[in-house]
């Protein structure tokens, strides 16, 4: 089925326009005010409309208005302002007032048109999963209650049992992934079946697999017990069936299998959907750090060449002994995420600052040094309302922090040495080597060896001597993803086109 989509606008001819935009892949209703719009989603049967498309400046109620009514009233809808006011004092008010999910400039091209609704869909369709979760969490609950309710029956002749499942639902509730779910899983099967042999695997889409034995080499005379939801079989438990001198399997130790691949079933579709739910928030964040990334003159490869420099700069951080308890396979994971939100903040900046092509008088520059605090504050306010996930910490600690400079010099607190967090120092010197190496109209490329010269020389100055030497281990290969990411002088002269053509674009 075609989502439907509402678009409100007061004026005619923009809505004809967007009607016809959308009208192929989309069902498309129109109205002319915020109020009628109100009508027709109240109208409207629960969650028919996936999206609701608002121009900002409308008699009556404001776009930011309705969308905020829309919000509070169906939560699951996505919401998209269009407008024609500056970014920032609409990108604000829009995500302190609206939460909407982008912004669109007036007048609106097509293409983007369609690219901002087909990925508010996709939001939308996450979210209706998200509630059918919901649902399916609940009867799994119960399950587990009828379940604890069998075994206080048996309770004379399964208490050992009953101990390992209760222990291993406290181990489920401290995992943080599919490995530490296979582990958890591999030892209440251990410790239920008397030390037999037994191996959990879980099929896991981002590695290539995710498994774990304890006990003795096993026979050939194995058991095996599927890991099942709703989406399918995701992994495998494997026991030794062989008589051991306590006998074969009993019943009961069979019921006990099942029950900890029911359990474990649960475990893995909680963290396959809890992966969702936190890429759709992640891919709504990333949206806004791109938006501040469109209005400067950065091209969409600087964001990625950042966020592989600071990978390779941790990786090899990690193997001293100094990073070995700080840097994990989190910490660079969450590290690569967040990277791409050091200069979200530049969303609140004027674009006769952002965009001007000489130097910055001092009064400009001011208000240039502001940018890490606004962005520091936007994700602020992202964490309060949401569960504080890894990367929006650290995204939070890049964006305060990542012009802050080893002796003190930086800003906007002028922090010094390790005061300033770590992700922050790693970001700060592949930030630079970026710009220094990156084509812009106002200069040319520096080559790979100037950059890393200069670098090297403000080691204890501007940089963490300890990230520079890290940085210096890996600069053939942070070489190579410059090369091969590299801009090209056309795509960065089309970057700051005439104000009129860019925005018509």
């Amino acid at each position: 089925m075609r989502e439907r989509v509402l678009v409100v606008d007061d004026s005619a001819e923009v809505r004809n326009t967007l009607r016809r935009a959308l009208a192929r892949d989309y069902l498309v209703d129109v109205a002319a005010t915020a109020e009628l719009a109100l009508e027709r989603l109240e109208a409207a049967a629960e969650d028919e409309f996936a999206l609701v498309l608002a121009d900002h400046e409308m008699p009556g109620m404001s776009g930011i208005e309705l969308l905020s009514r829309v919000r509070d009233t169906y939560p699951d809808v996505v919401r998209v302002l269009l407008t024609g006011l500056p970014a920032y004092e609409l990108a604000v008010r829009a995500l302190h007032q609206g939460q909407v999910f982008g912004l669109l400039s007036k007048p609106c091209d097509a293409g983007a048109l369609r690219e901002v609704v087909a990925d508010a869909c996709a939001v939308r369709r996450r979210a209706v999963e998200a509630h059918l979760l919901t649902g399916r969490l609940a009867f799994s609950s119960q399950s587990l209650a009828q379940l604890n309710l069998l075994l206080e029956e048996r309770v004379d002749a399964q208490t050992h049992s009953l101990h390992c499942m209760h222990r291993f639902a406290a181990a489920l509730n401290s995992v943080e992934d599919l490995r530490g779910v296979a582990e958890a899983t591999a030892q209440a099967l251990f410790e239920t079946l008397a030390t037999r042999g037994v191996h959990v695997q879980v099929w896991d889409p981002e590695e290539v697999g995710v498994e774990c034995s304890l006990g003795p080499e096993m026979s050939t005379d194995l058991l095996s017990e599927p890991i099942t939801t709703a989406d399918g079989q995701v992994g495998e438990i494997i026991v030794d069936a062989r008589s051991f001198p306590d006998g074969a399997l009993t019943p009961a130790q069979l019921d006990m299998i099942a029950a900890i691949a029911s359990t474990a079933a649960v475990a893995v579709h909680n963290e396959f959907r809890r992966r969702e739910r936190d890429e759709a928030q992640y891919s709504t964040i990333v949206a806004l750090a791109r938006l501040s990334e469109q209005r400067d003159n950065e091209t969409g490869k600087h964001l990625e060449r950042v966020s592989q420099y600071c990978e390779m700069i941790a990786r090899r951080l990690r193997e001293e002994a100094t990073f070995s308890g700080v840097i994990d396979d989190e910490f660079v994971r969450d590290l690569r995420r967040s990277a791409p939100l050091h200069d979200i903040g530049k969303v609140g900046i004027p674009d006769s600052i952002l965009l001007k092509p000489g130097k910055l008088n001092n009064q400009e520059w001011e208000i240039m040094r502001t940018h890490p605090e606004i962005g520091a504050n936007t994700l602020e306010s992202v964490i309060l309302e949401n569960r504080n996930q890894g990367f929006l910490l650290m995204g939070r600690d890049i964006a305060w922090c990542h012009h802050e400079k080893w002796d003190g010099s930086g800003y906007p607190r002028g922090l010094r040495a390790e005061e300033i967090p770590l992700s922050a120092r790693i970001l700060a010197l592949a930030d630079v080597y970026d710009a220094l190496t990156t084509v812009r109209p106002y200069k040319d490329a520096w080559t790979h060896q100037e950059a890393l010269a200069w670098i090297r020389e403000r080691a204890g100055e501007a940089f963490d001597p300890r990230v520079v030497d890290a940085f210096v281990h890996v600069s053939d290969a942070a070489n190579e993803v410059r090369a091969r990411l590299a801009d090209r002088r056309d795509d960065v002269l089309r970057k700051v086109a005439p104000e009129g053509v860019r925005r018509s674009a």
